[in-house]
């Protein structure tokens, strides 16, 4: 959840974007076209940002419950996408303790990996599928696997096209909704950005806009990634071979360079 300090309700974020235009203090009835319109480019500017860089606030770990031995492939809720960053990896665990990582991969080199005896995976939209099946040793492990979520954007009511109908109130709970980011600013920057570009008038404003937003995102993205020690690399080592006559053709036991050793 986002710090109290910064957090920005819809009504919030629309007065703010409209206060990023005009520099006055102007405020739109939700019910009314511009509203909506300063929202659906606050929907837009939470899309982007979300694709722009995965942020850890939108991160988590699911759960896709237990490996069954012979299985080689499950399946991803479609409301979220596996995490491939850095050294992510699926986890096979045994009482919430990791004991099996499976590095991804390409999906056009998992089947290079299937006599391997560590296991990867691959992603093709919401199936995970393994390098190999899952063993005997390894039936019951909880498998989980590291998940972005896409924002939650707003939603509001259709309104009638008909002038001599009523309008339709938009419910408190929409207008107080939270925009769904740890610093919502960025987002508003990138809204009126977005919003600038459709009217004449603003348009002359576009480039600054655009240069706000950014230089507030790769501020973020910088504090969003921030350590204080860099990770252990998993040890890659390399075989010897005592053939004058240079390597078999024929199966072999040693390893190979790009084998881990280290999980």
């Amino acid at each position: 959840m986002a710090n109290r300090e910064v957090q920005l309700t819809l009504d919030e974020a629309v007065n703010e974007v409209l206060g990023l235009l005009s520099g006055l203090e102007l405020r739109y009835e939700p019910e009314l076209d511009r509203y909506r319109a300063v929202t659906r480019a606050l929907n837009r500017a939470l899309r982007a940002n979300a694709l722009e860089h995965d942020w850890s606030y939108y991160a988590s770990l699911e759960e896709l419950g237990t490996a069954v031995a012979g299985q080689r492939e499950v399946q991803l809720r479609s409301s979220v996408r596996p995490r491939i960053l850095h050294d992510d990896a699926v986890l096979l665990c045994l009482n919430d303790e990791p004991v099996v990582w499976a590095y991804f991969l390409p999906r056009d080199a998992l089947e290079k990996y299937i006599t391997r005896g560590d296991l990867r995976c691959a992603v093709t939209k919401q199936s995970l599928r393994f390098s190999r099946p899952f063993t005997t040793s390894e039936d019951g492990l909880t498998i989980k696997v590291p998940v972005m979520r896409e924002p939650k954007i707003f939603r509001l009511p259709e309104q009638p096209e008909d002038p001599q109908q009523p309008l339709v109130e938009v419910d408190q709970a929409i207008r107080d909704q939270l925009v769904d980011f740890d610093y919502p600013d960025v987002v508003v920057v990138r809204a009126a950005y977005y919003y600038a570009q459709t009217d004449p008038v603003l348009q002359p404003r576009v480039q600054t806009l655009e240069q706000d937003y950014k230089t507030l995102m790769y501020q973020l993205i910088e504090r969003d990634e921030k350590h204080s020690d860099a990770p252990y690399q998993n040890e890659y080592f390399l075989p010897i071979i005592n053939d004058i006559a240079g390597p078999s053709l024929a199966y072999h036991q040693h390893p190979h360079a790009d084998e881990r050793r280290l999980h």
